[in-house]
């Protein structure tokens, strides 16, 4: 199964935009859905199995605000990274897609016990 990340593109204007993620490959939009129609237009018909991430955009207990301040000084920069950076900030990315499944099994286990 393919996990796509959804997050907000950090850009020097004042414009708005999105990056979709997943693995290696990327998409950029002015919305979330263009950006994830961007990635999976690469995919053509051999679109398998696709859970999508959206960011919250913001710290919490699974992502602190150090590991969020520290991933987008990293996205930043992401064009003149050094390999130890690019480790570092791929290992940032997969702690927010942890935390974020976290946050969606806590959310989901709630919602079946206030409906299941």
């Amino acid at each position: 199964m393919t996990a796509i990340a959804i997050r907000t593109d950090q850009q020097e204007t004042s414009e708005r935009r999105f990056r979709a993620i997943a693995g290696d490959r990327q998409a950029v939009g002015r919305t979330m859905g263009e950006a994830l129609d961007a990635l999976t237009a690469e995919w053509g018909n051999n679109i398998q199995e696709t859970v999508v991430l959206i960011q919250r955009f913001e710290p919490d207990q699974y992502f602190t605000q150090a590991q969020y301040d520290r991933m987008q000084t990293l996205l930043a920069r992401r064009s003149a990274l050094t390999p130890e950076e690019r480790a570092e900030l791929e290992a940032l990315i997969d702690a927010e897609v942890d935390a974020t499944v976290t946050r969606t099994e806590r959310s989901v286990t709630s919602i079946l016990r206030t409906y299941g």
